[in-house]
């Protein structure tokens, strides 16, 4: 422990009346794990009968959680945060000093300083740092941060998908033996929370985790289970909720599109979404950076949405809603406890090249290597959500070759899974399941390869509705392919599709303003909610038209609210109860969506979105409202 972290630890203790105060520090660890013979640094029975330093009922109380949302909508409730500040006993000569990391954006930054102004005057100084997507996740899996920036996008349109983040087991990060896909929360039994809401939480995951089912029963019991947990999360303030985003799309009318659902555009394909295309065989657009083709290493949806064009899985979402069909499969059985799965392949797909007939052979390779690869950044998708059975060694290393996913005939294979999980179509439309040839690169033990990992993840081989043609990596570089003429399912309405890379505002809105893009995003610096008029609902989409712009051409433009949730996290070991409670009452979460969003998102009260929660939209709005 650090001479900051001895000092900050010292001085809570002695705000909080903690016992046994000398051999707490004395015996401190890097984890603070009250190895000592102390009771632990959480002082929740402390002998002085104190209540427990998070300001719960303490231990041996009845734990009662809030009717309602408890910390204000939209209200800066800065009494009541100075007051929660100084029953913990901090004051002007006890400041707390938190570290902040958060994503490298203007929107993050403008939020960042407004609740720093705020909570200024209630004792706490808000250090702020900032960092890429991969840093930002490299530094906060360390636990290098008090609170940091994160959002989470439905991988299967699901409550468990969103309740894993918060689930104290799944967000510890340095504990042995584990592989955590939850939020950097370290939520150990040494953090700052009442342990009685620590198993709570633990309790109410479980129960939405072991009711995989589609009956009734089991929808109920996953529903009274996701409403505990959210309450839980308020009692303990571990994440904070800001928004809920809404995805733009903007197209000219040369364009016949079919904007994506809620699943996002990088889980829809080109050839679904694009129908038509007037005066040329070319689609034009922007893309992001990214890292890779490959899809056992695809990191951002920028690199997903060029894989959902080049590669298939075994299923898809239908335009990105939350519709799953068949795509690689013809058809699928299932036992009825949901842990075995057979699979048949529709006969004929064709590999892009010289490849051949996509068999069940290559599905059961790609899916070892998303395993088993050194090269993947996907293995919580097989390993943490679908559960695949599997032998490990003593490091909890999979055993090369014991993935229980297996080729039962040219056509036909099998996924045992280690326990029940209802989503597992869901899960099998991620593109990271797409196929690949089988042994085309060598990186899984029993195959040589033909390519390295380097070369196939630059120049790939799929079975998707385009064939790669040329990436040219970096700000300014482009990304071309062009209609696989043998696909298997609809043919593309387009020749080729050809992609920008860029990465600053005015870059990206210029190119579509100059018609260089045919279909784009608009940055929110750029973007003007007075240019909107939406007319036309299809379920939660909107569609419409934005403009005119400056080239005096009015756009369409489709809103649909997207299943995700973007949150500030806390390291609970670092950060007590009384710090997090206090950025919960500073949050105005509709001023920073009307004002730094633009409108673009809807205030979050809860992890889970409304998508997926309990009732729908009305069910989350009655729940953090208490009606």
């Amino acid at each position: 422990m650090s001479d900051d972290d001895k000092l900050r630890r010292r001085r809570f203790l002695q705000a909080t009346g903690a016992s046994a105060l000398t051999a707490g520090i004395a015996g401190c660890s890097g984890n603070g794990d009250g190895s000592d013979g102390s009771d632990g640094e959480d002082g929740s029975d402390g002998s002085d009968g104190s209540d427990g330093e998070d300001g719960s009922d303490g231990d041996d109380g009845e734990l009662t959680l809030p009717d309602s949302y408890p910390y204000g909508a939209n209200e800066n409730r800065l009494q009541e945060a100075r007051e929660v500040m100084e029953e913990a006993g901090y004051g002007p000569d006890n400041r707390f000093s938190l570290n902040w990391l958060q994503y490298n954006a203007s929107s993050w930054e403008e939020i960042a300083n407004t609740l720093r102004a705020r909570l200024e005057s209630v004792y706490i100084d808000m250090n702020i740092s900032k960092a890429d997507f991969g840093a930002l996740l490299e530094r906060t899996e360390k636990g290098d941060m008090d609170a940091f920036t994160l959002g989470w996008i439905a991988d299967y349109p699901g409550v468990r998908n969103f309740t894993q983040l918060a689930d104290p087991d799944n967000t510890i990060y340095d504990a042995e033996g584990t592989t955590p896909n939850g939020a950097r929360l370290f939520w150990s039994e040494d953090s700052y929370t009442d342990s009685q809401v620590r198993s709570a939480m633990s309790e109410a995951f479980d129960e939405i985790s072991g009711n995989p089912g589609n009956t009734d029963e089991a929808a109920a019991a996953r529903g009274e289970a996701t409403r505990r947990l959210e309450k839980l999360l308020w009692e303990s303030a571990a994440m904070l909720p800001v928004y809920h985003s809404v995805s733009d799309r903007f197209w000219y009318d040369r364009v016949d599109y079919d904007p994506p659902g809620g699943m996002g555009a990088s889980r829809a394909k080109t050839s679904t979404s694009v129908r038509g295309l007037e005066g040329g065989d070319t689609l034009n657009g922007t893309s992001a950076t990214f890292n890779a083709l490959d899809p056992i290493a695809s990191g951002n949806t920028a690199s997903g949405a060029k894989i959902m064009d080049l590669f298939d899985a075994p299923f898809n979402y239908v335009n990105g809603t939350v519709e799953v069909e068949p795509l690689l499969v013809e058809d699928y059985t299932t036992n009825d406890d949901l842990t075995e799965y057979e699979f048949t392949l529709k006969e004929g797909v064709q590999f892009h090249g010289d490849y051949g007939e996509v068999t069940a052979d290559d599905v059961v390779y790609s899916i070892r290597r998303l395993v088993e690869s050194s090269n993947s950044t996907n293995t919580y998708f097989p390993i943490s959500v679908l559960n695949i059975e599997r032998e490990e060694d003593d490091d909890g290393n999979v055993v090369p070759g014991s993935v229980a996913v297996e080729a039962t005939g040219d056509y036909t294979f099998s996924i045992t899974l280690r326990e029940p999980f209802g989503y597992a179509l869901e899960v099998l439309s991620y593109s990271a399941f797409s196929a690949v040839p089988e042994g085309i690169v060598g990186d899984i033990e029993g195959y040589d390869g033909e390519m390295s990992f380097e070369e196939f993840s630059t120049n790939p081989v799929g079975c998707g509705p385009f064939v790669f043609e040329q990436w040219e990596s970096g700000v300014g570089g482009e990304f071309r392919a062009s209609a696989f003429g043998d696909y298997h399912g609809d043919a593309p309405a387009v020749e080729n599709i050809q992609e920008t890379i860029l990465s600053e505002p005015n870059a990206i809105y210029n190119r579509l303003l100059n018609e260089n893009a045919d279909v784009g995003g608009i940055p929110t610096s750029q973007f003007d909610p007075g240019q909107i008029d939406l007319t036309s609902r299809d379920g939660a989409q909107q569609t419409g038209t934005y403009g005119p712009l400056e080239n005096d051409k009015t756009l369409n433009m489709s809103r649909t609210p997207t299943i995700d949730t973007f949150y500030i996290g806390f390291n609970m070991e670092n950060v007590p109860k009384p710090v997090r409670q206090a950025m919960a009452y500073v949050m105005t979460r509709d001023d920073f969506v009307e004002s730094v969003f633009k409108g673009r998102g809807e205030s979050a009260y809860h992890l889970t979105p409304p998508q997926v929660f309990p009732g729908g939209g009305e069910g989350y709005a009655d729940h953090w409202q208490g009606e």
